[in-house]
């Protein structure tokens, strides 16, 4: 059941919204998530064959070159032999991922392929990219350190974390491109992470633990999707991401949880109100 607008204002001023925030921070928590599946959208995937083809015979670094990078961007790679493309069976739909061992590899694929060689600053601070239109999308991967925490933050050696890193990455995207393909919507969005993130959290470690997304979201990644807020709207969305963690986490530990399956969660957390989220407030 929706919450009433009286309702939704009253969360928003206890966790410390001023009244002129209201109207944004409305906007910003209001569900746009509406299950609408387009089952039958995946003819992207014929361009893909001669792709995959070629990266059979030749490496999928040759292959990325010749078929997805302009002439006069073709990408020297650092680590060729570590490029990898393959489609992907996830739980939204078959996607092409490509993955590069090297960051330096991972952000010129980025750059080179998504960007076309404009100008994007924010390139280092990523390690994941996901291109979504109607005539093609994919999902580039790095292995950097998710959110660029170190592997100490969470008791992990390096190695040990950037494989669970890449995990993250992969699932996280998914997450996305589920929530984009049956859902209608994908944003930098509080509610769009939180999901995104269960999802990878729960792929790389069984569990979901509401200590490791705030850690991931202070690393810089709150800031994004805070993008335009007031300094008091963007407190009461950093204070609802902290209960709304705490709360994932607490249902992942309930007989509910367990009796559904992974796109029945997904479904859940989309239906759910993000204020909704907080439990009691």
């Amino acid at each position: 059941m929706a919450l009433h607008t009286d309702d939704r204002q009253n969360i928003l001023r206890k966790l410390g919204a001023m009244p002129e925030d209201l109207d944004v921070l409305l906007d910003y928590t209001t569900n746009v998530f509406s299950y609408n599946p387009k089952v039958n959208d995946e003819g992207f995937l014929l361009r893909w064959a001669p792709v995959l083809a070629a990266a059979k015979e030749n490496g999928a670094a040759s292959a990325i070159n010749q078929y997805l990078v302009r002439e006069d961007l073709q990408i020297a790679f650092e680590n060729p032999d570590a490029v990898a493309v393959i489609i992907y069976e996830s739980f939204a739909g078959k996607i092409p991922i490509i993955t590069a061992q090297s960051d330096t590899d991972f952000e010129r694929l980025v750059l080179n392929i998504i960007y076309k060689d404009k100008h994007y600053p924010h390139v280092k601070k990523q390690g994941a990219s996901f291109a979504l239109g109607e005539q093609n999308r994919f999902i580039i991967l790095s292995h950097k350190p998710y959110s660029n925490l170190p592997a100490s933050s969470i008791g992990l050696d390096d190695t040990t974390w950037r494989e669970k890193s890449l995990t993250l990455r992969k699932f996280h995207e998914c997450a996305h491109y589920y929530t984009k393909r049956y859902h209608g919507s994908s944003r930098n969005n509080l509610h769009d992470e939180l999901i995104a993130d269960f999802c990878g959290m729960w792929a790389a470690f069984s569990e979901y633990r509401a200590e490791y997304f705030t850690k991931f979201l202070a690393q810089g990644r709150m800031q994004i999707y805070m993008e335009g807020l007031s300094p008091t709207a963007s407190k009461a969305v950093e204070k609802l991401a902290y209960l709304a963690s705490a709360w994932v986490e607490k249902w992942t530990r309930s007989n509910e949880f367990l009796q559904l399956n992974e796109t029945e969660r997904i479904d859940f957390l989309c239906n759910k109100e993000l204020l909704s989220y907080g439990g009691e407030f």
